[in-house]
């Protein structure tokens, strides 16, 4: 059953999502701001109870703690500081958002969690690597597959709504215009522009699958396309994308990343992705 989906119900179904993204959203540009101060970032994250508590939870586990408990934001930052917070919260708020099953796409939320995880992490050491920066780089990695969750949530529970089955099914972005009506690359790209995310952001993102499409010259549309690919090579792989992410020198070259620092990116995403993995665990 086709489904076409409108810009406005997904604007619709992303103001039913927690508050969490939207606030490591509004976290990330103000972290750019050079005078953005510590009661600031602290009346933020508050904004969402649920969100300042699982950071605080975050911080007193094992990774962060030194014996002395955290009872608070403003503590949280005092201990670990702006960039470990700001990471702190992208993975709270990913947790918050990416766990429930995504039934359009087949894909356990677990794995939606842990792929953008992965990507972002690659995002963040690729980006240092091309002289770029890696906390754009750690959030668009991070929020690359909201689209799947904002056309999971238009679609569900519609009688004969459309289902991704990858062993039978076109390429992805073929079965998503036949069937939703944009790719969820498109659908993402016009959730974070009603979020006030720059218009760079939002190109990256759309034209992740296919950088050479994308009009005028976009790093970070590149990063994510190769972030995808270390995300794959390290398991976690989401279904129907392998033919889209290019681990090629001609990407290399044009970023000026060689396959060395590619390796150590994805051993860097593996040993992060195993540490952040068993801190969430633990909570």
């Amino acid at each position: 059953m086709k489904s076409t989906v409108s810009d406005l119900e997904l604007k619709a179904a992303a103001r039913t999502l927690p508050p969490s993204p939207q606030i490591f959203g509004k976290l990330s540009r103000l972290l750019k701001k050079p005078e953005t101060d510590v009661p600031e970032i602290t009346d933020l994250v508050n904004t969402d109870g649920s969100l300042a508590g699982q950071v605080i939870r975050i911080s007193n586990g094992t990774a962060y703690n030194n014996g002395d408990p955290i009872e608070s934001v403003e503590e949280a930052i005092n201990r670990i500081g702006f960039h470990e917070l700001f990471k702190m919260v992208g993975v709270a708020a990913a947790s918050k958002t990416f766990t429930i099953r995504n039934v359009t796409y087949g894909i356990d939320g677990g794995l939606l969690w842990s792929n953008s995880l992965a990507t972002a992490l690659a995002m963040e050491t690729l980006a240092r690597f091309s002289g770029d920066d890696p906390q754009e780089g750690y959030t668009l990695g991070l929020l690359k597959s909201m689209g799947k969750i904002v056309l999971n949530l238009c679609v569900r529970g519609q009688y004969g709504s459309p289902k991704y089955d990858f062993r039978g099914e076109p390429p992805l972005l073929e079965w998503e215009e036949a069937n939703l009506g944009m790719s969820n690359a498109r659908a993402t790209s016009i959730v974070l522009n009603s979020w006030n995310f720059p218009e760079e952001a939002c190109q990256a993102i759309e034209f992740m699958y296919h950088p050479d499409l994308m009009p005028g010259s976009n790093p970070y549309c590149r990063l994510l396309n190769l972030s995808s690919g270390i995300a794959e090579r390290v398991g976690k792989k989401l279904f129907g994308e392998s033919s889209y992410w290019k681990l090629d020198q001609e990407y290399l070259d044009e970023l000026e990343l060689s396959q060395s620092q590619i390796d150590k990116a994805t051993n860097h995403v593996e040993f992060q992705l195993e540490q952040v993995t068993t801190a969430m665990t633990s909570l």
